[in-house]
């Protein structure tokens, strides 16, 4: 399947509409990411990822999409995620980027998902390109990490994540589940080499802080970025969208995000409930169906057996 018909997939999703909105994006738990896809040096769709910076306090060092929590109940998904970006990896907003002849079209939202510290994390997906060349590589955009958020940036191959690209770039990837509240949650990795040949050329001219955060892979003794948890599961349930097959998972959470919202009223306070805050140590004396009613955890846990 070509890049063009991946993006028209993408285009063509939609995003189901069930619950009001402040349930399933409460006001005072918003955040949103921004999945930045262009095309590489084949003609492939990639994702443009980041390593976050050890100087914060959430998830340093991870790998992760480019996005951050609302400011205020106003800003819409978009908003959140466009502001993110231009701080983090200093993508232009789109007046300069226009005049430098780059369009940043906006072609989806996904559905909410539910991360560990009880954010509700809205992906926004959007198509960097040229202004009247959509469909070939860029070859001189520029970006100006934030070294306060961002310690380097890279990019990966979309259908990556589920295993059609005849060679794929990463050098290993696993899948485990691991059990939270009840729930049994997939959690993906993908070990991509720090020096990977087949990168985009504009991004390895960008100055990497990170040279010492990498981790070395322990079969391989190579520098490796791990892609993987929440970051991998957006991607991943992204690259099915992107060729129509939306029957092998549940896409977001916004039925568990609707179940502690309405019944166990979570997720309503900026500050952590002292529930939230014993799951997101993992005590053992905390579930979702302590909260949630039987019956609507049943259909939920229904979700995490795909």
């Amino acid at each position: 399947m070509n890049s063009q018909a991946l993006l028209s997939n993408i285009r063509s999703y939609v995003c189901p509409r069930v619950y009001p909105l402040n349930s399933i994006w409460p006001p005072l738990r918003r955040s949103a990411v921004m999945i930045v896809l262009f095309i590489g040096n084949y003609g492939e769709v990639r994702v443009l990822l980041t390593r976050r910076s050890r100087q914060l306090n959430n998830f340093s060092g991870h790998v992760s999409l480019p996005g951050g929590k609302s400011d205020h109940v106003e800003e819409s998904g978009y908003d959140v995620a466009r502001r993110e970006t231009m701080e983090e990896i200093g993508l232009p907003f789109d007046e300069e980027l226009n005049k430098r002849g780059f369009v940043l079209e906006k072609l989806n939202e996904m559905p909410c998902y539910l991360s560990r510290t009880f954010l509700s994390v809205r992906p926004v997906v959007c198509f960097l390109h040229k202004t009247n060349h959509p469909q070939e590589t860029i070859s001189d955009i520029q970006f100006i990490l934030n070294p306060g958020e961002t310690s380097s940036i890279f990019s990966v191959p979309l259908l990556d994540l589920i295993g059609l690209n005849a060679q794929h770039e990463y050098i290993r990837k696993t899948t485990n589940h691991f059990k939270w509240g009840n729930l049994r949650w997939p959690i993906k990795h993908y070990f991509y080499p720090s020096e990977n040949p087949n990168e985009i050329h504009w991004l390895d001219n960008i100055q990497d802080l990170s040279s010492d955060e990498e981790i070395e892979h322990e079969q391989t003794e190579r520098s490796i970025k791990d892609l993987w948890g929440l970051t991998a599961q957006i991607l991943y349930d992204l690259a099915n969208i992107s060729i129509n097959e939306l029957t092998k998972n549940y896409i977001g959470n916004e039925n568990l995000i609707y179940g502690l919202t309405e019944f166990g009223g979570q997720m309503l306070q900026r500050k952590r409930s002292s529930w939230e805050s014993g799951m997101i140590v993992n005590e053992r004396d905390k579930a979702f169906d302590q909260i949630i009613p039987q019956h609507v955890f049943k259909h939920i846990s229904e979700e995490f057996k795909l």
